[in-house]
C-alpha cells in the first residue's frame, strides 16, 4: 500500500512544540497501524491497536483543546467538533474493518486523508492564532 504520507516533514509543523510533537508520534502510530493491519490477521492484535489509537487520539484532542481554552481560542468549539467528528469516523472505521465490510487500505486512508487535511488546515488556524496574540 502506498501512503499519502512520507513521514514527518516540516510542512506538518505547527511551530507549537507540544502538539508537534504529539502529531509526530500520532502520525507513526498510523504508519504502525498500516503496516501491522497489512502483515498480521490477528484480530485481537487488530483490536488492541486501534484502542492504543484511539486512546491516543483522545489524549491528543483534549490536550489540543486544553491549549486552545488556554489561549481563549474563538474557534475551540468549531475545533471540537470537529475532534468529535473524527471519533466518530475512527470508531466506525475500525467496527467496519472488524466486520470485514472494508479493508485496512480504507481505514489507513481515512487516518492519512484526516491527518493532512486537520494537520494542515484546521491546527494552523490555531497556531496562526496564537502568531498574531503574540505580535499584539
Amino acid at each position: 500500500m502506498q501512503s499519502k504520507l512520507e513521514g514527518w516533514s516540516e510542512k506538518y509543523e505547527l511551530g507549537i512544540e507540544e502538539i508537534d510533537l504529539q502529531h509526530h508520534y500520532f502520525l507513526d502510530l498510523i504508519a504502525r497501524l498500516s503496516k501491522e493491519l497489512q502483515s498480521s490477521n490477528d484480530h485481537s492484535y487488530h483490536k488492541s491497536l486501534f484502542i492504543e489509537l484511539g486512546l491516543y487520539t483522545h489524549f491528543h484532542f483534549i490536550s489540543e483543546e486544553n491549549l486552545m481554552y488556554r489561549a481563549s481560542f474563538p474557534g475551540l468549539k468549531e475545533h471540537k467538533k470537529l475532534h468529535n467528528q473524527l471519533i466518530d469516523g475512527l470508531n466506525r472505521n475500525k467496527l467496519l474493518f472488524e466486520d470485514g465490510y472494508i479493508q485496512a487500505l480504507q481505514v489507513v486512508e481515512f487516518l492519512e486523508l484526516w491527518f493532512l487535511n486537520h494537520t494542515v488546515g484546521e491546527d494552523r488556524k490555531f497556531a496562526d492564532f496564537l502568531k498574531k496574540s503574540e505580535q499584539d
